[in-house]
């Protein structure tokens, strides 16, 4: 299975640091102090001119993820945008008001996704039943679900991560992310049923060239 390696950018310096290297692909986004949101066209526009598969995060406020019509309306705009520059994928998950997957709304968003790659982000880790979640996520159409296993790090959620892996059969892709380093990403190569890895690589608050070298070697290492 040969496995990926998926890193966040938050901004044009470190995605031009990270183009530097051949990772998979990028997820394109602002704002690392609320978790990611859509980053502004003309920093999609260069990020895609690059020639390295862009995944832009559709995610128009800080805060929870439940939308209404006029915030859904503009993540559609953003969808459309991206689709239209030459996104590879977008990154995106509605929920409801009891912490459910909005699945009307979210069908919405996929609709207008169509000829992309689909991520469902960590809004994921909000939900009340996990495996239910997962489900319809599948039932969607989703790629793959970019997740921490519900702790505050992917690595305290490693139980749940390798428990959705299991259930998943395969049908989609459990993305262990959030403090996924080079120090720890061992503990999820030993699951050889998961094939992509997100990281920022940010190492003291900053990013770092020199951990995304050491990720993508022992990733490397590891293909089989």
């Amino acid at each position: 299975m040969i496995k990926k390696l998926e890193v966040c950018s938050f901004n044009i310096s470190d995605f031009n640091k990270i183009i530097k290297q051949k990772v998979s692909r990028i997820e394109l986004c602002i704002n690392k102090e609320v978790g990611g949101l859509t980053p502004p066209e003309k920093d999609i526009a260069y990020a895609v001119s690059k020639n390295t598969p862009i995944h832009t995060i559709v995610r128009p406020r800080p805060g929870n993820f439940i939308y209404n019509t006029k915030e859904l309306r503009l993540m559609i705009n953003s969808i459309k945008y991206c689709r239209d520059a030459g996104c590879k994928g977008v990154v995106f998950g509605i929920l409801d008001n009891k912490n459910s997957i909005d699945y009307e709304k979210c069908r919405m968003l996929v609709k207008e996704s169509k000829g992309m790659s689909l991520t469902f982000h960590m809004a994921f880790d909000l939900t009340e039943d996990p495996l239910d979640s997962m489900e319809k996520i599948i039932d969607l159409g989703f790629d793959r679900i970019l997740t921490r296993g519900q702790k505050q790090n992917a690595e305290d959620g490693i139980s749940l991560i390798n428990k959705l892996v299991d259930k998943s059969k395969k049908r989609i892709s459990i993305m262990p992310g959030s403090g996924v380093r080079s120090s720890n990403i061992d503990l999820f190569l030993k699951n050889k049923n998961i094939k992509d890895f997100h990281s920022s690589c940010y190492i003291n608050n900053s990013f770092s060239e020199m951990e995304l070298e050491k990720l993508i070697r022992t990733i490397k290492e590891n293909q089989n």
